[in-house]
């Protein structure tokens, strides 16, 4: 995006904040001297025409503003502290309907009304003339366009098996039929929230030594929004495909039913109770399992399958064969009761899916070890970094004094000593 395109998203989305405040004001001023609670047709009628936007446009900003009135309605009858939009905006995300959006092979052309100035933006392959029900112009540290497509609807799955899914850190998630079992690693996700640390940390030592709010502050605080949003991408991109993996792997084995393992509250009162350290606290805090759920929630009801909740306790220490409880050391379960060697995060898919069944966890003399089948997510494909802090503290190779001197290293002769020698006189005489 060259200078002035960043500079027309800028006055677009100061416009757009003026919209919200105008709306605002007038809304609250009249109910306070009118006790009038304005529709959203008045709205709209109000501030029709009056701002260098598209009239669509104006519209949507006015949806919003009613929808977080009824939502902030619902929220006051439990919390009577919750408040009503009151803030006023010095930027705002500015939205396009369809009738004010034009694509052209690769090119997306949007309106700003007539007579004004549109916007023009490149799309990538894959969204070359595509029809997009409305666009979005959003800021996450930088101007993004959030494209809403329609797609058809997808084939629904009639299966009959039910299945179980245990949730971890370093295995994200674990899914098994009680016959084979699918264990996808999610080792590449915890090493890009390591690499996040990493790299926050060192910006901070770096912070600590200058004065708050400076220009070299200001600076690395940029580099440290810029990190964070980086690593807010990746994972989310990461956790779109552990969630699909796990749904293919439920319509080839004809799941109709997904339970997947309850483990909301795992990082309370770690610390108190000294149940974790340092270090595994941190993990567990970083852990992003609601959000793995919620993609695999609504992944699955797009293809027709059921998912319900149980809770996971004691489902990793409870043999599914003979029924005893031990608690096992490594990535491995094996019971000293009964021998049986089993995956550690199988056992507690295996354990779920049974309490979920049968609604007690006693074991099963006809329980087998399932098939196991092991997948990751391909960091090349993926786009691993390196460690390094976006550009801050990089040591670039110093060019020797021969290269400075305009003499590549390449062409450096080796002479034999007695040569040397001559030719060292020879300058000497010169001189």
């Amino acid at each position: 995006m060259n200078k002035e395109k960043f500079q027309h998203c800028q006055q677009l989305s100061q416009e757009s904040a003026h919209v919200w405040n105008a709306l605002k004001i007038f809304f609250w001023r009249t109910y306070r001297k009118k006790g009038v609670w304005l529709s959203e047709s008045s709205m709209k009628r109000y501030l029709n025409g009056r701002f260098a936007l598209h009239s669509q446009s104006i519209q949507a900003i006015i949806e919003k503003f009613c929808d977080n009135l009824k939502s902030a309605h619902s929220l006051r009858k439990e919390n009577p502290d919750i408040r009503y939009p009151y803030k006023n905006k010095s930027w705002y995300c500015v939205h396009w309907k369809k009738n004010a959006i034009k694509v052209e092979d690769r090119y997306i052309h949007l309106s700003n009304g007539k007579g004004r100035q549109g916007i023009i933006f490149k799309l990538p392959k894959y969204l070359a003339n595509c029809q997009p029900g409305c666009v979005e112009l959003i800021w996450r540290n930088g101007y993004w366009l959030s494209i809403t497509l329609d797609i058809e609807g997808k084939q629904q799955i009639l299966g009959f098996n039910t299945a179980a899914v245990d949730m971890g850190e370093i295995h994200a998630i674990t899914i098994t039929d009680g016959k084979e079992a699918l264990v996808i690693s999610g080792r590449f996700l915890r090493s890009v929230k390591r690499n996040r640390s990493k790299r926050l940390a060192q910006l901070s030592r770096m912070q600590s030594r200058c004065q708050k709010y400076s220009r070299k502050w200001q600076r690395l605080q940029a580099v440290k929004e810029k990190v964070q949003a980086e690593c807010e991408r990746r994972t989310r991109d990461l956790s779109h495909k552990i969630t699909r993996l796990a749904l293919d792997w439920c319509i080839e084995h004809n799941v109709k039913e997904l339970v997947i393992g309850n483990v909301t509250g795992i990082g309370k009162n770690t610390n108190k109770e000294k149940r974790l350290n340092r270090k595994n606290r941190q993990k567990v805090g970083q852990w992003e399992f609601y959000k793995q759920r919620q993609y695999l929630e609504y992944k699955c009801e797009e293809v027709n399958i059921d998912t319900e909740l149980e809770p996971e306790n004691g489902t990793s220490k409870t043999c599914p064969k003979c029924g005893n409880q031990h608690k096992p050391n490594g990535r491995n379960y094996p019971c000293p009761a009964c021998n049986l060697k089993i995956h550690r995060d199988v056992v507690g898919a295996v354990n779920i899916r049974t309490k979920h069944l049968t609604g007690e966890l006693n074991g099963n003399d006809n329980c087998k070890s399932p098939k196991v089948t092991y997948l990751r997510i391909d960091s090349e494909k993926a786009g691993l970094r390196s460690s390094s802090v976006a550009g801050v503290n990089q040591r670039k190779r110093r060019k020797s004094f021969r290269c400075r001197l305009g003499v590549p290293e390449q062409l450096t002769l080796f002479l034999p000593t007695d040569v040397g020698m001559k030719t060292r006189q020879a300058v000497r005489r010169k001189a």
